[in-house]
């Protein structure tokens, strides 16, 4: 909580510091990274707040003489360098994408997965840094004392972040990647998870390991904090190749081809993808979605299908059908069905559930009424 404070506070100071300072005429000067001696250095809020506490005489574990911290180059720092550092740091998360890649990887295997990730979606990244980075020594796992076990036997422990990104706002989709220490997610993650608000974020899991699954860490992850959505991860190998990765992108809708093609429904509090069918009943439903969420009432019918009124009318595209389990049915313009099993009529298709069987969509559906939300988010 209070990194999360923290981050927020110096993403907010950053900009009245910039309007107090008369920086205004900053979108015409050289980036700090360019004017730093030819220095390539990223800056954090770890070098805010030890410059910040430099400038006012307060106490600071970090020696800031070799930092590269006189941002004009002028000889001298200042709180005019302050300013510039904090410009510059807010211009490393200036977004044209909603979409974020985050990952912790040692070894480098998470790191090349996420790699691939970003180079298919066009994501921006963010890669986690332990404020005390992992030997080879800390993660020999077959010795009982070494600190990725010790961490890991912890369940409080929470490894301190020496580059907490400044904030997460502009992102909606979250991929986190990490590797499985001991059939979970290593303490770190956690620790950047408790860092930020993700109620209103979609968050995509990822892993690598030798052989254990994601599910623990999964489970974790949504006990361990309020996130809007988390969709179904995926464990890779080391040697996952690309087109493992684009089958996986592509079942769970975030290709970036297909991304402007999926729905959401969110039942009992689990999210799922749909794709749209390619009518102009679907196109119809797509455009009523941009206005907003649309909730749904359904009652079980005919013990094949939820079915409940949309409070609209769509054009109908009506065709003689034998609906399979996941078809997402408009019945009579103004009915919104999901079927679980098989029936034949005259219907208008709007789309089908993604990725999920028979099984795991009745178990999902349950019993008697349900509440289904609609989204493109």
């Amino acid at each position: 909580m209070m990194d999360k404070m923290k981050s927020r506070f110096f993403s907010f100071l950053a900009v009245i510091t910039v309007l107090f300072c008369g920086c205004s005429g900053f979108a015409d000067t050289k980036s700090a990274a360019e004017e730093t001696i030819g220095i390539d250095y990223t800056y954090t809020i770890k070098d805010i707040v030890s410059f910040q506490n430099f400038l006012i005489n307060r106490p600071t574990k970090e020696n800031i003489e070799d930092k590269p911290y006189d941002m004009n180059n002028d000889g001298v720092k200042n709180i005019f360098d302050l300013c510039l550092m904090k410009y510059e740091l807010l211009k490393q998360f200036e977004n044209n994408t909603d979409t974020l890649v985050v990952y912790f990887s040692c070894t480098n295997n998470t790191k090349n997965i996420a790699d691939c990730i970003i180079d298919i979606t066009d994501a921006d990244r963010y890669e986690i840094k332990a404020a005390v980075p992992y030997t080879n020594e800390d993660i020999t796992y077959t010795n009982s004392s070494c600190r990725a076990n010790k961490e890991q036997n912890d369940k409080t422990c929470r490894p301190e972040i020496d580059n907490l990104i400044v904030s997460l706002d502009n992102y909606d989709f979250i991929y986190l990647g990490y590797p499985i220490w001991w059939s979970e997610e290593p303490r770190i993650i956690d620790t950047f998870l408790e860092s930020y608000d993700f109620s209103d974020k979609t968050i995509i899991p990822f892993c690598t390991s030798g052989s254990s699954g994601i599910n623990i860490s999964e489970r974790n992850i949504a006990d361990l904090v309020p996130i809007g959505s988390l969709l179904e991860g995926k464990r890779f190998s080391s040697s996952a190749s690309r087109s493992e990765i684009e089958t996986w992108l592509n079942d769970i809708g975030m290709m970036k081809d297909n991304l402007e093609e999926k729905f959401y429904l969110t039942i009992n509090g689990t999210k799922i993808s749909a794709t749209f069918e390619k009518n102009s009943s679907a196109t119809a439903l797509k455009e009523k979605l941009s206005e907003g969420d649309v909730i749904i009432e359904a009652h079980d019918y005919g013990n094949f299908e939820k079915v409940g009124s949309l409070g609209f009318t769509l054009p109908r595209n009506d065709t003689q059908i034998t609906t399979q389990s996941g078809d997402l049915i408009l019945y009579q313009g103004n009915q919104f069905t999901v079927y679980y099993d098989v029936n034949s009529w005259n219907f208008t298709k709007l789309g089908h559930v993604d990725n999920m069987t028979q099984d795991e969509l009745k178990e999902l559906l349950g019993d008697g009424d349900v509440t289904i939300t609609l989204s493109l988010k």
